[in-house]
């Protein structure tokens, strides 16, 4: 049977999720937005008969399966207590939260109402990454040592939604849970820096040094300063945003190595418009739906809210202590500190 799902959130993202979900056989029965225009573009668009700007209110008019939450990051937290205390799984992009504390809320509330939370870090859905992760689990490498991750974003991305929260919550919540992954542990203590380096409040550039539960060390790296000529690698296409995500992830093990190029130059495309390097992992379209690490990902999250597989890829309790490593952070980068992290 379809699950019936209630998104929260339709801009640009939220309106891709409305998209996949159907591609992936569920039924979208209510959308929910404050903004009253998108709200109704996005009903349109997707021929959804029952919308609310007010997630509470609608489920109080039409039940869902699962709410996916796609709205701005600091609303995640009340949005997924509100969800699951309607009785409804939850899928909530990243960050899951904001801070620990709501981290541990939503927690205690699917508990509590014996629901499923999946946090979408799509990184983990990736193929190349998934791979990386059961080569270390395996012992491929043999003993994790170490870790190094960057991600690099366009510039031009920084003044439009790159510094709506702190960017540590924007770009390096990605490789935090990658790490969290590729160890299977909580951080331990934090230190990290920044730089201001394009033009706003908040640091555009972090780099930051993770020692995990265990042992191993993970660099974490972020620069919002992608120029516009570098290759694109999003030219619009079903998320509507061009750009460039450039980045690496690498593990050291006592008995190897394991890199991989977060966007591969495998295909290139030269045109009267320039250079694009398209990437070919995160949401590709593929015979005319999306494909790639979004639709395993949402593939993944219905199965788990039906109960057909455990909560294996992505637990909850791994999301939560992502939120702590972040938190952490942030708080470095403020008190230009180190940060010891209470035990999980």
């Amino acid at each position: 049977m379809s699950p019936t799902v209630v998104i929260a959130g339709v801009g640009r993202f939220g309106m891709l999720h409305a998209r996949v979900w159907r591609e992936a056989g569920a039924r979208v029965v209510g959308l929910a937005d404050p903004d009253p225009e998108r709200l109704a573009v996005a009903a349109r668009t997707h021929e959804v008969a029952r919308t609310d700007p007010d997630l509470a209110a609608l489920l109080d008019r039409q039940s869902a399966d699962i709410v996916v939450i796609a709205s701005d990051e600091a609303s995640h937290a009340d949005l997924a207590v509100a969800a699951l205390a309607a009785g409804s799984h939850v899928f909530v992009e990243k960050p899951l939260a904001l801070s620990t504390v709501d981290a541990e809320r939503i927690a205690a509330t699917a508990a509590a109402h014996g629901r499923q939370v999946v946090a979408g870090q799509i990184s983990r859905f990736a193929a190349p990454m998934a791979r990386m992760r059961a080569r270390i689990a395996s012992g491929a490498i043999g003993t994790l040592c170490a870790l190094r991750l960057r991600r690099d974003f366009s510039r031009a991305w920084y003044a439009s939604f790159g510094d709506r929260v702190h960017p540590v919550w924007e770009s390096c919540i990605h490789d935090i849970d990658l790490a969290t992954s590729f160890t299977g542990r909580p951080v331990r203590r934090v230190m990290a820096m920044h730089a201001v380096a394009a033009g706003k409040a908040r640091s555009s550039v972090v780099s930051a040094l993770l020692e995990f539960d265990g042992g191993v060390i993970a660099t974490i790296e972020s620069a919002w300063l992608v120029p516009p000529g570098a290759p694109g690698t999003l030219d619009g296409g079903p998320l509507a945003l061009d750009g460039a995500i450039v980045g690496e992830a690498e593990a050291l093990g006592l008995d190897g190595v394991l890199r991989q190029r977060l966007v591969s130059d495998a295909l290139v495309e030269w045109t009267g418009t320039g250079a694009q390097v398209p990437d070919m992992s995160l949401w590709p379209e593929e015979d005319g739906v999306i494909g790639g690490a979004l639709r395993r990902e949402i593939r993944y999250a219905i199965d788990v809210c039906a109960g057909h597989r455990p909560p294996d890829v992505m637990p909850l309790r791994e999301a939560c202590w992502g939120v702590a490593a972040a938190e952490a952070i942030v708080e470095s980068l403020r008190t230009n500190s180190p940060v010891e992290l209470p035990p999980a």
